[in-house]
């Protein structure tokens, strides 16, 4: 059975991805052990540049599917944040590019508690979705 997540990462990483068709979050491969064959990602960008705080982005920017297994990269094409590399990706497709503002939204799923306190929840990200939080998002990328 397929899930849907909800994965946080820069703008700048994030055009990576999708040139290269990959995902990568860092970490020993665990977290990308997350995902299987088929999984939705909803890609969440929150800032436009990986080294950078601000600018803000608080953007869902695509929809994407897991396509293939956890590989390893001789070169990784993504920038280093602090000690991390990302050598570890998997495939992914690309289904709908989205431009929708998610600040209120993000705060609004069921990781966020009450009253929200989403921004540490993000910390553990790639989150896995409630059946009601893809509602939720579906709701917005039909109006997008």
């Amino acid at each position: 059975m397929t899930a849907d997540w909800l994965v946080v990462m820069s703008e700048d990483n994030w055009q990576i991805c999708e040139r290269e068709e990959l995902i990568s979050v860092g970490g020993d491969g665990s977290k990308l052990d997350r995902f299987e064959y088929g999984d939705r990602l909803w890609i969440y960008v929150n800032r436009k540049y990986v080294d950078h705080q601000v600018p803000h982005v608080y953007e869902i920017q695509a929809l994407a599917r897991v396509s293939g297994p956890v590989m390893t990269l001789k070169k990784s094409p993504w920038r280093k944040r602090g000690r991390s590399e990302y050598k570890l990706a998997r495939a992914i497709a690309v289904e709908r590019r989205l431009r929708i503002s998610a600040l209120q939204l993000v705060k609004s799923l069921s990781f966020a508690g009450t009253p929200p306190v989403w921004g540490l929840s993000l910390l553990n990200a790639p989150l896995r979705l409630t059946p009601n939080d893809v509602k939720n998002l579906e709701r917005a990328a039909a109006k997008a």
